[in-house]
């Protein structure tokens, strides 16, 4: 690893910009577009997610898959090519399918983006020194939002007259995103495999001397939960946003996508000067501020009354959202051992993918028992807070000491 330049920051983030514009596809426009098949809230906050209940299982296989092999393009660029079947999905939702299509498409679509992510993601511990890694993440992070943002205007122009135009532009930028970073970026040489001395194998069965080992990195077992209940906050509430404007406020359809790119706007400017924090004064400490302050704004915004209230609330949480969204996997990368970056990395992002799906699933039941959206908001802003206060339970270590051996790293 080594410190990396604007131009190598830029090209890594050019896929985080196709990721951005499919991840607002899902926020933005695909509950209206799964309501229009007739189905109910829980089976849209399922579907209406960008991340893969089914995908997040496979997602430690991916990791682990991407610290062994090797090829002459690299362990993690050879995943990107899994965003190929995506584009072609959303070329063929363009054209509004059966329902039995449309919703396989929607099932296996992000499972094939959260593998291609774990991978890409994993490039940046990889390639760039800890110090400058919250920074490197906040302006990949930023790219997403400009990205996410595009996708919001296009579908407040197009959405009700030819939707499909908002279908393309996600296909065509995945497309264009995972092929340019995986043209600009050179991986790094792999570390050397870790010699094992015969005789010093753990008698225990294999799987539970794993998950013993995994058990044992006690701080990053905390951190993990911690933003499990924040992905489950998220991806509960993130399906619901347009809607939420359209059934509660009273807004049209095309107009709520300005509520989402109230959030965009806000998050896009506070995400480079939140990794910038991060590594300057601790990733925790900014990011359990940050967290607090975004609980309680959407605790507030589930019962704002008008669209002038909904957009101030989403504007302000816009700038609180950016700091744990842009500091969470780099502080991750701080708390866990290096040479097994990429597994962890996918046994991580398996739970806090599954947390959205489940979270979104949970909290649209919770809406059609309940009869009001509002309850998603308040749900949602609940979880956030338990979030925070896992969190507070984390304790960090100086930058570069998760690299060092340790007894709660050795049998991982």
């Amino acid at each position: 690893m080594q410190r990396v330049s604007l131009l190598w920051t830029l090209a890594y983030s050019a896929a985080r910009v196709g990721v951005g514009i499919h991840d607002a596809f899902f926020n933005a426009a695909a509950g209206f577009f799964l309501a229009s098949y007739g189905l109910p809230n829980w089976a849209i906050g399922f579907l209406a997610n960008e991340r893969s209940f089914l995908g997040s299982l496979l997602q430690p296989v991916a990791g682990a898959l991407s610290d062994r092999i090797r090829t002459p393009t690299g362990r993690r660029k050879p995943f990107l090519l899994l965003a190929a079947p995506v584009v072609l999905g959303f070329l063929i939702l363009m054209g509004r399918p059966d329902t039995w299509l449309m919703v396989l498409i929607f099932i296996l679509g992000p499972l094939f983006v959260g593998l291609a992510v774990t991978a890409y993601e994993v490039l940046l511990p990889d390639s760039v020194v800890p110090e400058q890694r919250g920074t490197v993440n906040g302006v990949a992070r930023a790219m997403g939002f400009v990205g996410g943002m595009g996708l919001l205007l296009v579908a407040f122009r197009f959405w009700q007259q030819r939707p499909e135009a908002v279908f393309l532009l996600v296909a065509l930028s995945l497309a264009a995103g995972f092929l340019l970073t995986g043209l600009a970026i050179r991986e790094p040489t792999p570390p050397a495999e870790p010699s094992s001395e015969p005789g010093t194998r753990n008698p225990e069965p294999e799987t539970r001397n794993y998950l013993r080992g995994l058990l044992a990195l006690r701080e990053a077992t905390k951190y993990v939960a911690s933003y499990f209940l924040f992905w489950f906050g998220i991806g509960g509430i993130t399906p619901f946003i347009t809607r939420f404007g359209a059934e509660e406020l009273g807004i049209p359809q095309n107009e709520t996508f300005l509520l989402l790119l109230a959030v965009f706007v806000t998050t896009l400017l506070a995400a480079a000067p939140a990794g910038w924090l991060g590594d300057r004064h601790g990733k925790k400490l900014v990011t359990s501020w940050g967290l607090l302050a975004f609980a309680l704004l959407i605790v507030v915004g589930s019962q704002v009354q008008s669209k002038e209230q909904a957009l101030l609330v989403l504007a302000l949480a816009g700038f609180a959202q950016a700091v744990p969204t842009v500091l969470a996997y780099p502080l991750f990368t701080e708390l866990v051992p290096s040479r097994r970056m990429g597994e962890l990395t996918g046994f991580s992002a398996m739970l806090w993918s599954l947390a959205q799906p489940l979270g979104a699933t949970a909290f649209g039941a919770l809406a059609d028992v309940t009869g009001t959206l509002r309850t998603v908001l308040l749900g949602g802003g609940l979880a956030l807070l338990a979030s925070w206060l896992v969190l507070q339970t984390v304790r960090t270590a100086p930058v570069g000491s998760a690299d060092l051996p340790a007894a709660a790293a050795r049998d991982v």
